[in-house]
């Protein structure tokens, strides 16, 4: 066995150890399994299991077999391998936001229709030579396209649910890392193909994929899954209200909700933490979808935005009248105890730093 071979084999037999603590963790360790609510959170898991799976069984399979089979078999193992690896991961995905109507029928779907064919293709080409190149770029674009749509399904979904979010929480869960994880992992998928042509790309693609695999069985295995199926629960309880939930016009949802929204204002009662749209339209006496389709369609803003966007405006006051107020203080009198989201929250608004408004508005005196 020369050192190529002896590389090749070791490097296989930690990728199997990696992959196989991962599968381990992520489909065993602290998943209460009575709560019904969790029922989605559990399947994500799951799917993430048999994609940290699969990645040990074709390492498994690369040891036992020859080191090279062709540059053919190799390229249609690889792509159909990975297209299966990075649906498992996307699917993973969808289940832990719990998509809407994204069922096991979907699920199949997505990932057994296009392995099959790959497959099969696979198959056509090994009984017919002369059509090895054809195939070659055929399983590419496949595997390029089906990766492309399960992004772009992801970051729409990842999208609807930040805004569900935005719409019934003050301040809710941390999901960016999500959006983060979700490129990076569609650069890896991408990176696969060209890691068998490109040299430079194998050390950095094969370093930095356990890696990530690890930072995103980290994030899922303590995903807040509870607060995310409020918002969905409660997004099905609003369709199956007693009360009229249907759209009205917006200038007659105007004149309905905006002198309550003014009364609540005036008095100031945005200045607590914690607050859900639900608690502010029992407060206004509305329904909370007449409250949610007033800040969306007649102010343009989500219930976090807008309820965040008030508590700014009245620490503006604060910073330029209480000079002896700390930052700090005046975040936690208006609502935003936490004095990251709070300068975060009045960057969005004024485009400055909560002390800079400050230093601001004292050298204007």
């Amino acid at each position: 066995m020369d050192k190529s071979q002896l590389t090749y084999i070791l490097f296989n037999f930690g990728y199997i150890s990696i992959f196989s603590i991962l599968t381990a963790v992520v489909t065993l360790l602290n998943m209460p399994k009575k709560d019904p609510s969790l029922k989605s959170y559990r399947k994500s898991r799951y799917v993430l299991g048999c994609a940290t799976g699969l990645m040990v069984f074709y390492c498994t399979f690369r040891i036992m077999m020859p080191l090279h089979f062709g540059d053919y078999i190799d390229f249609w193992l690889l792509s159909t391998f990975t297209l299966i690896f990075s649906w498992l991961s996307y699917a993973s995905f969808l289940f832990l936001i719990e998509t809407p109507r994204y069922r096991i029928k979907n699920f199949i779907a997505d990932g057994v229709i296009p392995a099959s064919c790959m497959l099969v293709a696979g198959g056509i080409g090994v009984l017919f030579p002369s059509i090895q190149k054809t195939m070659m770029v055929l399983f590419g674009c496949t595997y390029g396209v089906k990766c492309a749509w399960m992004l772009y399904t992801c970051l729409k979904e990842y999208k609807k649910c930040m805004k569900e979010i935005e719409n019934y929480y003050d301040e809710g869960p941390d999901m960016k890392w999500m959006y983060s994880t979700l490129i990076v992992c569609f650069v890896l998928s991408i990176s696969t193909i060209g890691v068998l042509y490109i040299p430079l790309l194998q050390k950095p693609y094969y370093f930095l994929l356990p890696i990530i695999y690890v930072y995103l069985t980290f994030k899922v295995v303590g995903f807040a899954t509870k607060k995310i199926d409020i918002i969905r629960r409660k997004n099905i309880e609003l369709e199956k209200e007693p009360e009229p939930v249907k759209k009205e016009k917006t200038q007659d949802l105007s004149s309905k909700i905006s002198p309550l929204v003014d009364e609540w204002v005036s008095e100031k009662k945005f200045c607590r933490e914690g607050l859900t749209i639900k608690d502010v339209a029992l407060e206004m006496g509305t329904n909370q979808n007449y409250l949610s389709q007033y800040l969306n369609n007649c102010l343009d803003k989500t219930f976090q935005v807008w309820l965040n966007t008030l508590r700014i405006e009245e620490s503006k006051s604060l910073l330029t009248s209480s000079e002896k107020m700390s930052i700090e203080e005046i975040g936690i009198r208006v609502g935003i105890p936490q004095n990251y989201n709070f300068s975060r929250w009045f960057r969005v608004v004024t485009d400055m730093t909560p002390f800079q408004y400050r230093r601001l508005h004292q050298s204007g005196k």
